[in-house]
């Protein structure tokens, strides 16, 4: 069947020639040389660290060395993060694949299936530096937006989505990908946040020369209890408390190191889980839309038509 979304207008030379260089500035920063994945041996390398992020049992894997070669093959994404302090040692890697949003009119666009990093890319940005070179590619090959999802729970990656990104949440997707079997969704569901990144926005741009794009109603929004979902300090149960005036901006609390919980208390992770689906997609449910996250742990909602008027 072939598709009938549109294809984006090109990019402008200029922009993308910007995009690279601000991919190179971030990969310097962070010791990595990025490239794209060309050979059998590497996307076994890929494969084997996507396997270790994501703690697989034997015999078990997320993406098979013969789809990535395969995906490299046809032209899709699949980049690997080379540790310039360590022997050219492969640390990160992600893969992409075009997509269409069919009859929504979106178009075609690239869609980031996977993104990993090792421990040892930790505190440097690495995970920064690839978006960037993703970006690039992206907009070197006609595109100007990219998806991807995340869940909900995680605040480094809802804060690097948004603050650091400038991409803009556009949905919650409930149990997203069924039970999960690896070895840090076990037992807790696969609610995700859809991401859409604009890659010729002017948030992208300040973005990417590394402006971070924070809320700056925090305190006010707190201190007027608009608060959806409490509980933001480490170890405390998630708190519904719905203001009874939905009108306005609203802040929702994330659970602190949800990793640490789905570890040692797997039963507070769950309570989170279906205490952030309720609130989020409550408000969804009424018109809110997710629109920033702030550095401590808060997701910012507003109305959709309230954000409009700006």
């Amino acid at each position: 069947m072939t598709s009938t979304a549109p294809m984006p207008m090109p990019p402008a030379p200029a922009l993308i020639a910007k995009a690279h260089a601000q991919a190179e500035a971030a990969a310097r920063a962070a010791a990595v040389t990025i490239r794209e994945l060309t050979g059998p041996k590497e996307h076994g390398a890929a494969a084997e660290l996507f396997s270790r992020v994501w703690a697989l049992e034997p015999g078990q894997s997320l993406m098979p060395t013969g789809l990535l070669r395969v995906m490299a093959y046809e032209g899709c994404y699949v980049a690997g993060v080379f540790d310039d302090k360590n022997g050219d040692r492969m640390i990160g890697a992600a893969t992409a694949f075009l997509a269409s949003d069919g009859e929504s009119g979106g178009g075609i666009h690239l869609h980031s299936h996977l993104t990993a990093m090792l421990p040892e890319a930790d505190g440097r940005h690495a995970g920064f530096a690839l978006k960037l070179h993703q970006r690039a590619w992206a907009l070197g090959c006609g595109l100007r937006r990219i998806t991807w999802t995340f869940d909900p729970l995680v605040r480094a990656n809802a804060y690097f989505n948004m603050a650091k990104l400038g991409a803009d949440a556009t949905d919650y997707l409930v149990d997203f990908y069924g039970d999960m079997p690896d070895g840090v969704n076990v037992g807790q569901g696969s609610d995700r946040i859809l991401m859409s990144w604009a890659l010729d926005s002017a948030r992208a741009d300040v973005a990417a020369n590394g402006t971070r794009i924070e809320p700056r109603n925090e305190e006010s929004l707190l201190a007027a209890n608009r608060v959806l979902l409490s509980g933001i300090a480490p170890g405390m149960m998630p708190d519904p408390g719905p203001p009874s005036d939905l009108g306005g901006a609203l802040l929702c609390a994330t659970p602190a190191a949800i990793q640490t919980l789905r570890r040692e208390a797997p039963e507070l992770a769950r309570s989170w889980r279906f205490a952030l689906r309720g609130a989020l997609t409550e408000a969804m449910g009424r018109d809110y839309r997710i629109t920033g996250f702030t550095r401590s742990g808060w997701y910012l909602l507003e109305r959709h038509e309230e954000k409009s008027r700006r």
